[in-house]
């Protein structure tokens, strides 16, 4: 009798149980309805503008069934000559291009060290404190005090075509001391396993402010976001800095209505080092051995570690064809962060009636953003149907999801974009060309898979020799091979 006891309480445990993991999931459908049913695309424009005294940050609505499905938010930077980007960081990871301008970029990652300093003016004596920081430091090492500048992390010079990765919880901010808009476009990729929030882009400010507030979080339009200094008490503040109370107040940007990109008035007086080419000699040998793209990575360190590099570099192309344009590709072999942060980039520029082989993304979302001029896209999903087919043109993005067969051509004198890639290796197919899917079928299951002839079948995969890009204008050549270009 106990042993049927116990059968019965052990049956209404698991009928409990399975009753409450459907109710579960059908609550999970409800808030996600049909996430990935992606029957139609369209090309994406910023859906909130968050404006500040010199420049605004556009960010595109995350809700969006192809951003939702590929798990990522998007955001453009603009920010205007002698704008600073206070710091901030996100609770996901991101990758970044620099689309227009030049400017200064600084992370702080912890634990790091400050290996950026004027060592002329820096002599600290052994357990002298700086200036604010109570009685002893105020009589001892004065003349020190008044020669020391500053001591911070890496500062990097940024320009046009650099890609950046930023690891989650990392603050970063931006300087333009150009004349030039520096305008840089971020992918955040919010389904990474490193994000322990939900699917929302979530920025945490240390300066500044945003009077506007996360419009793109629901019960949050109306609020203004302040800075993390804000949250806390000014006593507790000013106990932590070790700085008086009036001093712990101004950290909370209160009557701050600046917004997150501030004006710099007079110079900007940050140790940086010398631009590209400019490197003093005596450092070139060591310099090239730490951050040299040929170094075997066993001396890099999450404090070394190159962040940035350059996809508008003509010297590292990986496709190149004088007469038709070039795609550059950035994966975590090149840039060994990508392999944490799990994101990768693509940088390509056609010409007019150039034509991008129809391919897809094998292990990969991609988020494709128009740097410049215009092109027509055609974008065929699971179902055998054409989910896209129009012009995009500068500004705009479009996701690419997993699968998704696409093909490009540039309609204006020159198209150039850049794609994130959700991996650190994204991988394409191609269905023509060279190395494509269809050169690597039997002839035999070419003919009877399509019903064609073995002419027929011979022109399908053998004429187009080109592995990547080609032309688009003009009629195909029937009955022949065409001779390769490159």
């Amino acid at each position: 009798m106990a042993r049927v006891s116990s059968l019965l309480s052990f049956s209404l445990t698991l009928l409990i149980f399975f009753h409450g993991y459907a109710a579960q999931q059908a609550q999970q459908g409800q808030q996600f309805p049909n996430e990935c049913q992606l029957d139609q695309l369209n090309a994406l424009e910023p859906s909130h503008v968050l404006k500040s005294e010199a420049g605004r940050i556009e960010v595109w609505d995350h809700h969006a069934p192809q951003l939702r499905c590929s798990g990522v938010s998007f955001a453009r930077y603009i920010i205007e000559s002698k704008g600073l980007y206070l710091p901030s960081f996100f609770n996901t990871a991101k990758l970044s291009f620099v689309a227009k301008g030049r400017g200064l970029m600084g992370k702080v990652i912890p634990g790091c060290a400050e290996t950026f300093q004027d060592s002329s003016e820096f002599q600290p004596r052994g357990g002298e404190q700086f200036e604010g920081q109570g009685e002893e430091g105020q009589g001892q090492g004065q003349g020190e005090r008044q020669r020391f500048r500053d001591m911070h992390q890496k500062v990097e010079h940024i320009r046009s075509g650099d890609t950046i990765a930023t690891t989650p919880g990392v603050a970063q901010w931006f300087y333009n001391d150009g004349q030039q808009p520096l305008v840089i476009v971020s992918v955040f990729d919010l389904a990474s396993h490193q994000n322990q929030l939900d699917r929302n882009p979530r920025p945490f400010y240390l300066a500044g402010n945003n009077p506007q507030g996360q419009v793109w979080l629901q019960g949050r339009e109306q609020q203004p976001q302040k800075n993390i200094f804000n949250g806390f008490e000014p006593e507790v503040i000013a106990q932590a800095l070790k700085i008086n109370l009036q001093t712990a107040q101004k950290l909370q940007n209160q009557e701050d209505n600046r917004g997150n990109i501030v004006r710099v008035e007079g110079p900007f007086g940050v140790i940086r080092p010398p631009l590209r080419g400019q490197r003093p000699q005596e450092g070139d040998d060591d310099d090239e051995g730490r951050h040299g793209r040929h170094g075997n990575g066993l001396e890099e360190t999450i404090c070394s570690a190159r962040s940035t590099d350059n996809l508008d570099d003509p010297s590292r192309t990986d496709v190149y064809k004088p007469q038709l344009g070039y795609i550059s590709i950035l994966n975590s072999y090149d840039l060994p962060i990508l392999r944490f942060i799990r994101l990768s980039a693509l940088r390509g520029s056609i010409r007019q009636n150039a034509m991008v082989l129809p391919q897809w993304n094998a292990n990969a979302n991609a988020i494709l953003y128009v740097t410049d001029g215009e092109a027509q896209i055609q974008i065929v999903n699971d179902n055998g149907n054409r989910v896209f087919d129009g012009q995009v043109s500068q500004g705009q993005l479009i996701a690419i999801p997993q699968g998704f067969s696409v093909v490009k051509r540039a309609t204006s004198n020159r198209f150039q974009w850049v794609e994130f890639k959700t991996n650190a290796n994204a991988q394409i197919n191609t269905l023509a060309g060279r190395t494509s899917v269809l050169r690597g079928l039997p002839l035999e299951v070419i003919t009877n898979g399509f019903q064609i002839s073995p002419e027929e079948a011979r022109r399908v995969k053998f004429n187009t020799l080109e592995t990547t890009l080609t032309h688009s204008s003009g009629q195909a050549s029937y009955g022949r091979p065409r001779v390769a270009e490159a």
